[in-house]
């Protein structure tokens, strides 16, 4: 079972080979006029990405109730927190840093896995 961790947040991502990520990337181009000709851009830089996981915790074992609970006070104070995916035995990649933006409400599925989603920003 692959793991995910925002911070010291541990949970189990969901979907098409165990994993339900999307990561986007926005660019910011400014369009200007130009007389007699077509409007002109102009490249302005780059938005802060962002990272939507969903994923499941199991209430009595690694990733719990509490964890989730945690996520959301992570969310209240605006911390920053480095997001891993952990392989096999204990090998992780650091994806970067990234703060908690949007968390759904709790699903639970047949009382034993608790379903959520996640959006984060990179700092």
């Amino acid at each position: 079972m692959g793991l995910m961790c925002i911070g010291p947040h541990v949970f189990r991502p969901v979907g098409l080979n165990g994993k339900a990520m999307e990561f986007t990337t926005e660019a910011v181009v400014a369009e200007f006029p130009r007389w007699g000709l077509q409007d002109g851009a102009q490249w302005q830089g780059m938005r802060r990405s962002t990272f939507v996981i969903s994923g499941v915790l199991f209430p009595d074992a690694v990733g719990g109730l509490p964890d989730y609970q945690a996520i959301r006070v992570s969310q209240l104070m605006g911390l920053a927190l480095p997001m891993l995916t952990m392989g096999s035995g204990f090998v992780a990649s650091v994806l970067g840093s990234y703060v908690v933006e949007r968390v759904t409400d709790l699903s639970e599925y047949d009382g034993q896995m608790i379903g959520f989603d996640v959006e984060l920003r990179t700092t």
